[in-house]
């Protein structure tokens, strides 16, 4: 019988929580415990007389062996499995055990003996059966300490009865209880894990003055976790309003936006839908943002509610299931839900979404996706769709489209909200505008293409060529016509995700590089209203005439700006 180690083991690092709002201690907490506790659990996994041979660390427990390689791994000294016969010993004994029934039916235990292998010897992780569970793992315990760390609830406080516990294992002359010394130590680890990751998020660039007023803005917008009030709206929006309000760093929130956080989350859970998708309309749409605040929420609980997620949008798109033959238009793309026309701004969001779900980067759907990505784009060496398309703008009128070829893209193949160019011989090409093609880059890079594939080289240069801050370029309209105004919170939205995506520094622009991070920051301060909102005062079409949209896409740029 395999002990059941997840929701026990779990419970504990909330409960031993001392009553102290001093400030958090930094840097490699509970070391001398951490390395006296190893000390003796080592002493007894000594085999003879002469100590010459070991046995496993756990002694005849599975569980506690892989417990304490996976601490020993993770811990200040990172062990790995070339420190000698111990960790050998060892790694043999869970690496045997890990395709074994009672092993494979105890997702926890499983998990763990994942773990274990993977931080011990990542080469033979990767040949061995043993997969780990994100909600079991040593990572999910480590989230639940950082998502609940603040004054009072620091992890070395938080481990403060594993600690001593641990000294008093180390003391005593007694049996030493390996099973329990297993889990006292690997809560130790965890809580030092948290705090090394509250360490980088405090070594961090500071939040800025602009940013610190759109928080505190954007939650008086909200009531009980929930933005927007009520309608067709409020689940998308309180996706958006809980995903901007989580850029700001776990160690920097407050209490109370520590609580919308957990509330809008928690309720985001009981509003899927039994196909795994979120809202009532626009499920690609609200799906993607549902999933967006909840990965970055990182409670286990919502681990199944995004692999049901997934399982939504790879429904949604357009692909042989659904009747659609790689000849069409729209084969591969992902549109706003159900069976809808597919469209560029709808696959990126998917194409993120997915790769936050944990979809392999191997996976069909990527491959299918590119084939709608290329023709969007206005490139006819890889843009092979010509044909009749429908303008959305102009009722009942039907236009013969074709590729342009200056690598920038439009809406979805044959159309552009930027407009057309008119051929002599009356077809037309869809105009290039900058969010679409900023989102073409992102969803390329999310794909799997590399920087130096002609069709990513192709979108960069057109973006290099119609840099600015002060428009959504694409439009032929003058500065006083508020088109060039349309979508631009998106526009800037969309050049900070995929910039740096793609981990670009510098944008270079006629010969000189443009800090693009510097210059968006300072662009999106200076049009920062009072009260800490944002909202585009030229143009409020697409919704970017409401503040809650605008102050959503603002802080979800300055946090690539950092």
């Amino acid at each position: 019988m395999l002990p059941r180690i997840s929701a026990a083991f779990l419970l504990s690092l909330t409960l031993a929580v001392a009553q102290d709002d001093g400030a958090r201690k930094t840097g490699a907490v509970f070391r001398s415990d951490i390395d006296a506790l190893i000390a003796k659990l080592s002493a007894a996994a000594k085999v003879g007389n002469d100590g010459a041979a070991w046995g496993p660390l756990g002694c005849d427990s599975v569980v506690a062996t892989a417990q304490i390689l996976c601490a020993m791994g993770h811990c200040h000294r990172f062990y790995h499995v070339s420190d000698g016969p111990l960790l050998r010993a060892s790694l043999e004994q869970i690496v045997g055990a890990g395709a074994g029934k009672a092993i494979a039916t105890d997702a926890a235990a499983a998990a763990i003996v994942a773990d274990a292998i993977a931080v011990i010897d990542p080469k033979r992780a990767r040949a061995s059966e043993a997969s780990a569970s994100s909600e079991h793992g040593f990572d999910a315990m480590v989230t639940k300490v950082v998502k609940n760390a603040a004054p009072g609830r620091w992890p070395h406080e938080v481990g403060v009865d594993a600690s001593k516990r641990a000294k008093e294992i180390v003391k005593s002359n007694g049996p030493l209880p390996t099973s329990e010394a297993a889990v006292v130590l690997l809560q130790m680890v965890v809580c030092q894990a948290a705090n090394r990751a509250l360490d980088r998020h405090d070594a961090g660039p500071s939040l800025s003055a602009a940013e610190e007023r759109g928080y505190a803005w954007l939650a008086s917008q909200q009531k009980n976790g929930q933005f927007a009030g009520g309608g067709a709206r409020a689940l998308p929006m309180t996706g958006f309003g809980l995903m901007a309000l989580q850029t700001k760093p776990v160690a920097a929130r407050t209490p109370a936006e520590r609580a919308v956080i957990e509330a809008g989350c928690r309720a985001l859970l009981a509003q899927q839908n039994a196909d795994g998708s979120f809202g009532e309309s626009l499920q690609n749409y609200t799906t993607c943002v549902a999933i967006g605040a909840l990965k970055r929420w990182g409670d286990p609980a919502a681990t199944e509610v995004l692999a049901k997620a997934q399982r939504a949008l790879l429904s949604f798109q357009n692909v042989e299931r659904a009747g659609y033959a790689r000849g069409d238009r729209d084969y591969g793309s992902i549109g706003y839900g159900g069976s809808q026309r597919g469209d560029l701004s709808n696959l990126h969001f998917a194409l993120q979404a997915l790769g936050e779900t944990g979809l392999p980067k191997d996976h069909e759907a990527f491959a299918k996706a590119v084939v709608f990505l290329q023709r969007t784009q206005n490139l006819r060496s890889h843009n092979d769709w010509s044909g009749p398309s429908p303008d959305p703008e102009a009722d009942g009128q039907i236009r013969e489209a074709t590729s342009g070829d200056d690598g920038g893209a439009g809406y979805y193949p044959g159309n552009s909200s930027a407009g057309y160019v008119t051929l002599p011989d009356g077809r037309v090409e869809p105009r290039s505008y900058g969010s679409m093609t900023y989102a073409l880059l992102k969803a390329y890079t999310l794909a799997g293409l590399p920087a130096d594939d002609p069709r990513v080289r192709a979108a960069s240069d057109w973006l290099r060529r119609n840099w600015t801050l002060e428009r959504n370029p694409g439009v032929e309209a003058p500065p006083s016509d508020p088109a060039a105004y349309q979508g631009l919170f998106y526009y800037y939205l969309l050049m900070a995700q995929a910039l740096d995506l793609m981990q670009v520094r510098t944008f270079e622009v006629e010969g000189k590089p443009v800090d693009w991070r510097r210059d968006l920051r300072r662009q999106l301060e200076s049009m920062q209203k009072p009260d800490g909102s944002w909202t585009n005062g030229k143009n409020s079409r697409w919704m970017e005439g409401d503040a809650l949209l605008c102050t959503c896409y603002a802080l979800l740029a300055l946090e690539r700006c950092r």
